[in-house]
């Protein structure tokens, strides 16, 4: 067995781009990243979905205008071999709800 060859997608390329599902429907855009560093490179771990990652952005924002509904997917939960058009692997249903 061979490992697969690693993938470099850059966040600008990410961020902000409409999620969806196999069948089409949006879930949200991509707002936040979160990234652990593995040695000398950094990998994904975490996507943030949805109005309150966009707060979680500009954290200070967030707090004047309360609550907003937020998705986490893990790294594994998005296919981004087109970086253009990022689509879910699972239900919307098996995605993590983030109180932001």
């Amino acid at each position: 067995m061979t490992a697969r060859p690693r993938r470099i997608v850059r966040l600008e390329d990410l961020v902000g781009r409409r999620v969806r599902t196999a069948e089409g429907a949006v879930v949200g855009r991509i707002e936040e990243v979160h990234a652990e560093r593995r040695g000398d490179d950094h990998e994904v771990i975490e996507y943030l979905i949805g109005p309150g990652a966009l707060r979680e952005r500009f954290a200070l924002v967030g707090r004047l205008f309360g609550r907003s509904p937020t998705l986490c997917a893990r790294w594994d939960q998005i296919d981004i071999r087109r970086p253009e058009s990022p689509t879910l692997t699972c239900p919307v249903a098996d995605l993590s709800h983030v109180d932001t």
